[in-house]
């Protein structure tokens, strides 16, 4: 319990001088861009333009339809089961893959938290212009948290069952694994 406690406050001092490192030309105002925006704004590599809903669709298993399932070779059946952090979330299966896609919309963090524990604390990757990360990326299998809104997001997990599942196309499971988030975020509505 005390390692947490000192791990937290190391963390919570760290990003405290990560903030102190910011400056602007004029002391408390930040620095302005073309549009209103400000430089900070346009750089923050958390970014996200248009946010999505990702609470509006409750069941998990409707986070991919059954087309985009047959697409990457997935049962059309899913089954429902806990995340990590205890949200529902769905699985399915085929002969060629297995794979989990995991909202997180209580928690309320985001991915500029996950990113922090999971990478450098910055985004890895992008899919369908938001902000992802790369996690446990293996030869067979790979994760992409998404950023959906500044407190929600979702885990794709994809773990190869073939060989023959490289031969359709998918010879990288992190790009498999965005594939597939990419086809989430189309199902979602906007925030």
């Amino acid at each position: 319990m005390n390692t947490t406690r000192t791990t937290l406050a190391a963390a919570a001092s760290l990003f405290g001088l990560g903030l102190a490192g910011c400056s602007s030309p004029t002391p408390g105002q930040p620095e302005p861009t073309t549009g209103g925006e400000t430089t900070s704004a346009v750089n923050d590599p958390f970014r996200i333009d248009q946010p999505k809903n990702l609470k509006a669709i409750s069941d998990p298993c409707q986070l991919l339809n059954p087309q985009q399932l047959q697409e990457v070779g997935a049962t059309t059946t899913g089954r429902q089961d806990k995340s990590q952090w205890g949200q529902a979330n769905c699985a399915w299966d085929g002969a060629k893959l297995a794979l989990q896609v995991s909202p997180d919309t209580v928690q309320g963090q985001g991915l500029r938290y996950t990113t922090k524990i999971v990478a450098d604390g910055k985004p890895t990757a992008e899919v369908a212009g938001y902000p992802a990360t790369h996690v446990g990326a293996t030869s067979g299998s790979c994760g992409t948290y998404v950023s959906t809104s500044d407190t929600e997001l979702f885990l794709v997990d994809f773990q190869m069952g073939t060989e023959d599942f490289k031969a359709s196309g998918f010879s990288d499971p992190c790009a498999a694994a965005d594939k597939i988030a990419e086809m989430v975020i189309k199902n979602l509505p906007p925030a």
